[in-house]
């Protein structure tokens, strides 16, 4: 597959095309549609919008193109149900799609293995909950880029879905698509730092603070993350929600501050601030980058019933009904702004409703118009990047992305014992997206037996058919 394009790049060239999949989702659409919209490189894109849902795709229609007239962005706004009608000539296809109701299925992830004695820590990226996660997501996923190949061959697949390394590894071996994975979560790595340093620039931390990912927590979290970004500067590398810090710094100064992070958090710092990460963190040296809830899920150590590691470390579970809330908070002020009820320009500044800014327009303009851009977070497939792990497997490190593509860059060896655990999780990774994709039985429950919490052949064939059963009508490979 060829991920970097050596052609030459003229200087004068048209507008991208950008296609959004899942463009109707309140929690994804709102905050990457006003990030494209009011970027200047973004005037006089073509902007397509796809989503099954078409009264909610029909809001963000109207909602994109108030931004269009009110933010002068000058760009060609289309929509439609129907992905193909959408896709010809596309430069970038970026996909934030969900099968299944969100916080629905994913409480039933939890649930179905609790019944035969699992208590996963979070059950999105790892156990038998991402198995069934990546099962529902991937015949979409690739349908997407099937449809890629016939109508835009020379796209780039932008993929933001969960678990990323799973199903960017399907589209990279499967299809003959280009494709990144994007994930915003080095953010967490910033926050992290910036509340154990920050006494060293006035950040104000509130009281009992902690980063775990939920909507409840967000306003908490990015007080500080805002802060951390102005004055810090990390390169972590590794796999997605499993990357670790080789280099953090004062952004201004140049100063290492790796010394002091490493001899305060573990010596002079609350020991119940993102406990697993300050025990992972002691042991092996580096500093996990991705806050405990995620951090948990690759993990052999987080499941035991008679140790219950989720009480002594804090595990937090997803609030699910404050993610509803959210999204319907979202819907609400989408709503509210076509209606009149509220400014558009209430969506410029997405920290105040708890949005993060995923740096998308930065990456369409780096490849479109050959404007070299370092991005801190790509998941692409290793070409040395990191040269204790697998060739072709989805690792994550940072790299330059211009109209040449997209160009991780080259670490030393990761420790040998987060080197291991990388790449059970990658060869996990590929065998389930396998599994899933051929729709093959028993292929799953190999994989599902090669997962860090599953411990027991009886049970982890009884969860697997219990996922299989209760997800029957999105997994139609499995027949």
């Amino acid at each position: 597959m060829q991920y970097e394009n050596h052609s030459s790049q003229v200087n004068h060239v048209s507008p991208p095309k950008i296609v959004v999949i899942g463009a109707g989702s309140a929690v994804f659409g709102l905050g990457a549609l006003s990030t494209i919209i009011q970027h200047p490189a973004m005037r006089g894109a073509e902007l397509a919008l796809c989503d099954i849902n078409a009264e909610g795709l029909a809001v963000i229609q109207q909602l994109a193109d108030i931004m269009n007239r009110a933010w002068d962005a000058e760009m060609t706004i289309s929509s439609s149900t129907e992905r193909r009608d959408l896709l010809p000539e596309a430069d970038f296809v970026l996909v934030s799609i969900q099968v299944g109701q969100r916080e629905t299925v994913w409480e039933q992830d939890w649930r179905i293995p609790l019944r035969h004695g699992l208590r996963q820590p979070y059950a999105e990226n790892g156990g038998p909950g991402a198995f069934a996660h990546t099962a529902r997501n991937l015949p979409l996923i690739m349908a997407i880029a099937r449809d890629m190949e016939e109508l835009c061959p020379a796209a780039w697949y932008l993929n933001l879905v969960n678990p990323l390394i799973r199903l960017t590894t399907a589209v990279h071996r499967y299809s003959s698509i280009k494709v990144v994975g994007l994930c915003h979560q080095l953010l967490w790595g910033y926050t992290m730092a910036a509340a154990v340093l920050a006494d060293r620039w006035g950040i104000e931390v509130p009281a009992g603070f902690h980063v775990h990912t939920d909507a409840d927590n967000m306003p908490a979290f990015l007080s500080v993350a805002g802060e951390a970004v102005k004055h810090l500067e990390i390169k972590a590398a590794g796999i997605n929600h499993f990357s670790w810090v080789y280099q953090i710094r004062d952004k201004h100064s140049g100063e290492d501050l790796y010394p002091e992070l490493r001899d305060r958090w573990l010596h002079h710092f609350r020991r119940d601030f993102e406990p697993l990460s300050r025990e992972l963190f002691a042991i092996y040296g580096l500093m996990p980058t991705a806050g405990d809830s995620h951090l948990c899920e690759y993990l052999t150590w987080v499941s035991d019933p008679v140790a219950q590691p989720w009480r002594k470390y804090d595990l937090k579970l997803q609030n699910w009904q404050g993610n509803r809330e959210r999204r319907a908070y979202r819907h609400k002020l989408a709503r509210d702004i076509v209606a009149g009820r509220v400014d558009v320009n209430d969506l410029r500044d997405l920290s105040r409703h708890g949005m993060l800014d995923e740096g998308i327009p930065e990456l369409v303009e780096a490849v479109h118009y050959d404007r070299a851009h370092q991005h801190p977070q790509l998941n692409l497939p290793n070409r040395g990047y990191i040269p204790n792990l697998s060739d072709e497997s989805i690792v994550e490190v940072p790299g330059t992305v211009s109209g040449a593509g997209f160009k991780g860059e080259t670490f030393p060896p990761l420790p040998a014992p987060i080197a291991e655990m990388c790449r059970r999780e990658l060869a996990l990774s590929e065998l389930v997206a396998e599994a899933a994709l051929k729709g093959d039985r028993d292929l799953a429950l190999g994989a599902l037996l090669l997962d860090p919490m599953v411990t027991d052949i009886d049970s982890g064939r009884a969860i697997l058919d219990d996922l299989l059963a209760a997800n029957a009508e999105w997994l139609p490979q499995f027949g």
